[in-house]
């Protein structure tokens, strides 16, 4: 009788404890949320999915499937050494997520910075997206002479009265000119700018009047050819320019400083004038012996011409059984239209391993965001070429578990935080080469990451993924999956491989970016395609740690 009032004391005492514990740590869970806002973004240039839209919120448990979040333990900046990829060269200040993702100072500011800093600061500055375009169709040809167009509806070009400029002089522009003539009727005019002969001028001289120049191609290899953006600022021709597509062609290994800075502040001017960066290409033809490249095409939009009336919709691929019922030139079509398709808008784009062919494009906005502690990647497909395994330990500190079981080799450790496997992935497990292919799920239980998230998984697998790949979704094995790349190995005439996007795209994953492949090209009506596609998926319903 007299221990039940102290065992009901002891049990009130608990309770209260442990809800001034609950109270005091109840912060400690916290994931950040996808969701699709209507208004906010309509003209603002983000897509559904963006950066922008993974937002912090406080949460209770998940009971559902039993996962529990934890606080971000890394919050340390990235100070890879040597840094290939300039991202700890450049000082944070100039480094944002905002309008400008890369920030430039004026001519006085860059002046006293390092001269490494102001080398990274143009080649971080052209690799990074301003602004959201949804849809790129490629007019010409893909290895080298051909252009990628906005098409979009707030920016296509009209089909009633389409005006195309073509001033670049570094190549035959002929094929991109004839594809954008059939496709959307434009009339096309050779008008190679010059220090003489301004964008002005040759609009009063081709008596297009105060219509619009839908699309303008210049490149610019010379500092002088540089002060052509300054006669289209100055006379504000440039503001009739719907789409700029621009191709600065400077070496690295020669380019000084000074002229840096040149470039820099032309494209400090580009942006003031209205224009904003949608998409980049790492010209191939020009990469020289480091991560630099001697060119890049860049492509622009102008703000102020933008069809607020045409709002971007996301494109959504028909049901499995209509997929399965389309002709073959109808489904090719659509497979290829949706992967030159971005839903995500990732405005910090860092090329990782090498350039050409071996290295991929990371998402370095999200790489910021993740719990990187630890930071686990999965890479498939080696060939022998460790180029982006070492270059991902070393940038992002991550532990890289690489598989290939074509390269006749043993399990090994390569270096510090890369580690190979004779093994490669399928749907079933069985004996192929010198090694083995499993299932993900597999994989994943052998090397005891079963519950642990994996900040980026890529696969270059000689067409594995398309068995693999709805064998992952099956077993949920891409839930915790933040970024997947893929190269795709398909003609596009195939219906189960359109499905597999229609499936990727129901778990969540928005393409982010794409590259075609110029080493698999086929003919098209229009253009070119590619065989092997390089596309990056970033995981929407992924649980982001902040």
């Amino acid at each position: 009788m007299t221990k039940r009032p102290y065992m009901w004391l002891k049990a009130i005492v608990g309770i209260v404890v442990v809800l001034l514990l609950a109270y005091q740590y109840s912060d400690v869970r916290t994931f950040q949320k996808v969701y699709v806002v209507e208004n906010k973004y309509e003209q603002s240039g983000h897509p559904p999915y963006s950066v922008h839209n993974f937002n912090n919120y406080k949460t209770k448990p998940n009971t559902q499937n039993n996962v529990v979040f934890k606080r971000k333990t890394d919050s340390k900046t990235f100070k890879p050494n040597p840094d290939h990829n300039c991202i700890a060269t450049i000082p944070e200040k100039y480094i944002t997520n905002g309008k400008q993702p890369v920030l430039i100072p004026d001519a006085q500011e860059l002046k006293s910075l390092p001269d490494n800093a102001v080398t990274c600061l143009y080649h971080r500055y052209v690799t990074t997206l301003q602004y959201f375009c949804g849809y790129k169709e490629r007019n010409g040809q893909i290895p080298r002479n051909g252009w990628y167009i906005c098409a979009d509806p707030s920016f296509v070009p009209s089909s009633k009265n389409c005006v195309v400029f073509s001033s670049n002089k570094k190549f035959n522009d002929n094929i991109f000119l004839s594809d954008i003539k059939a496709r959307y009727n434009c009339r096309t005019f050779t008008t190679p700018l010059s220090q003489s002969d301004s964008l002005q001028s040759w609009i009063t001289k081709n008596d297009v009047g105060n219509t619009i120049i839908d699309v303008l191609t210049l490149s610019i290899s010379t500092y002088t050819e540089l002060e052509v953006i300054d006669k289209m600022v100055e006379e504000k021709s440039i503001g009739k320019v719907k789409q700029l597509l621009l191709e600065l062609h400077f070496d690295p290994s020669v380019t000084k400083k000074k002229d840096y800075i040149k470039l820099l502040t032309r494209l400090q001017m580009l942006f003031q004038a209205g224009l904003r960066i949608i998409w980049y290409d790492r010209v191939f033809q020009c990469v020289g012996v480091n991560k630099f490249s001697k060119c890049y095409a860049i492509y622009f939009v102008q703000r102020s011409l933008e069809a607020k009336e045409h709002k971007f919709k996301e494109m959504i691929l028909p049901s499995e059984d209509e997929i399965r019922k389309l002709p073959k030139l109808e489904l090719q079509d659509l497979y290829y239209r949706y992967l030159m398709t971005t839903q995500f808008l990732c405005k910090q784009i860092v090329r990782i391993g090498k350039v050409l062919d071996g290295g991929w494009d990371v998402c370095h906005d999200m790489m910021l965001k993740i719990d990187r502690n630890p930071c686990i990647v999965y890479s498939f497909g080696i060939n022998h070429d460790f180029s982006f395994d070492d270059d991902m330990a070393n940038t992002y500190n991550c532990n890289l578990h690489s598989f290939d079981p074509t390269m006749n080799k043993k399990d090994f450790k390569h270096s510090e935080k890369v580690w190979f496997y004779n093994r490669g992935i399928g749907d079933t497990y069985k004996k192929f080469g010198s090694g083995d292919i499993a299932p993900l799920d597999k994989i994943r239980k052998d090397l005891k990451h079963n519950k642990v998230p994996i900040a980026v998984m890529k696969g270059d697998t000689e067409a594995a993924e398309w068995p693999s790949t709805p064998q992952m979704l099956r077993t949920n094995q891409l839930a915790d999956v933040s970024q997947f790349y893929l190269e795709l190995h398909s003609d596009g005439t195939v219906p189960d491989h359109v499905i597999l996007l229609k499936k990727m795209h129901d778990a969540g994953f928005r393409i982010f970016w794409f590259h075609t492949n110029p080493a698999c090209t086929s003919k098209a009506k229009i253009g070119q395609l590619s065989q092997c596609m390089e596309v990056y998926f970033m995981n929407t319903k992924y649980p982001f740690n902040s």
